[in-house]
């Protein structure tokens, strides 16, 4: 059977950022201090609107991706689930130029803009999530949570294959270099089990994930299934 081909996702750009978020992913804990909520502030209204949001998904049999599918977290998340769903998304590369722009003579500054551009990927995430969950929802159908490569023992080396399975390049301008990085550099990719009962999909613990020790979820206190 062919695979269909990729589709763009309606995106809005959110009106703010959370800046609590914000603060979290630059190490504060509880309520950040004034000083800090300041410097977001005065970040957060440039990157707003440099951001550019675009993403893209697939859907598919689940044995059409085989390829994919390399290690244990990942068969263990999408078990239930006949199909499955790619979906990648760039905020663009004028999140990356305001981010260098904001650390020229700044280096807070540039750290805080950095923090702001991964939660507003966040967000942005999360909005084409909920459309795509609209969309199984009204054909009676169910989604996992997202999952990227890199969590648990998936491998960031499937990240060519899925920008080429999304067409991502042409679609959304989000390309993949030969180290498996993402360019524009804020951009996700993620897969979601789609099944016609309720799914929730199970995360790799952090003892043995990839990421473990760069991962920005820890930095904040929480893990990603929470």
């Amino acid at each position: 059977m062919s695979m269909a081909a990729s589709r763009t996702i309606p995106l809005d750009r959110p009106e703010q950022i959370d800046l609590a978020q914000a603060a979290r992913y630059l190490g504060a804990r509880g309520e950040p201090d004034p000083a800090t909520l300041a410097l977001l502030e005065r970040c957060a209204s440039p990157l707003l609107a440099a951001a550019e949001p675009r993403a893209v998904y697939l859907r598919a049999e689940r044995g059409q991706l085989e390829a994919l599918w390399q290690g244990v977290d990942i068969q263990r998340h999408l078990a239930g689930c006949p199909e499955a769903v790619l979906m990648a998304m760039t905020l663009g590369p004028g999140v990356d130029a305001q981010i260098r722009r904001a650390g020229i003579g700044d280096v807070a500054a540039q750290a805080a803009t950095d923090a702001l551009a991964s939660t507003l990927a966040e967000q942005v995430c999360d909005q084409a999530e909920a459309k795509l969950r609209a969309l199984a929802q009204g054909e009676g159908l169910y989604l996992t949570g997202r999952y990227s490569p890199g969590y648990g023992d998936w491998p960031i080396q499937v990240q060519p294959r899925i920008a080429a399975l999304l067409d991502s390049a042409r679609r959304i301008g989000l390309y993949v270099t030969d180290t498996f990085l993402m360019l524009p550099r804020k951009s996700v990719t993620a897969v979601l089990g789609l099944s016609d009962v309720p799914v929730t999909g199970k995360r790799a613990g952090c003892a043995h994930c990839a990421l473990r020790e760069k991962c920005e979820y820890r930095k904040r206190g929480v893990t990603c299934e929470s």
